[in-house]
């Protein structure tokens, strides 16, 4: 009996470890060229980004930066990004604009 909690113990642990690691990377890939930003009341910065797939991404705090660290227009930006998370324009009246989170994100060294 012992043993089976010590083994059943070690599979959730090693269930536990793995699992995060391997969602870590699940999200949908962005790319292309940021032609606009718009630093948000919550603490997040609005960005649209056209070319292959583009659209309207949010960056946050926990967005993990690779290379350059540009967060401005004019660079080109490729990553990943998972859930819609809103951007507060306005808190009175609440107004908001919804755009995809960035998860990961490298960017180019554009001067």
């Amino acid at each position: 009996m012992h043993t089976l909690t010590k083994l059943l113990a070690a599979a959730v642990l090693v269930a536990g470890l793995t699992l995060p690691t391997a969602a870590f990377a699940v999200g949908i890939p962005f790319g292309g060229r940021v032609v606009s930003t718009f630093y948000c009341l919550n603490g997040v910065v609005l960005e649209s980004i056209v070319g292959v797939k583009g659209g309207l991404f949010v960056w946050t705090p926990a967005t993990i930066n690779y290379m350059h660290y540009q967060i401005r227009p004019g660079v080109y930006q490729l990553g990943l990004a998972d859930v819609i998370v809103p951007c507060v324009v306005s808190w009175t009246p609440f107004v908001y604009v919804p755009g995809l989170r960035i998860q990961i994100l490298g960017t180019s060294l554009a001067m």
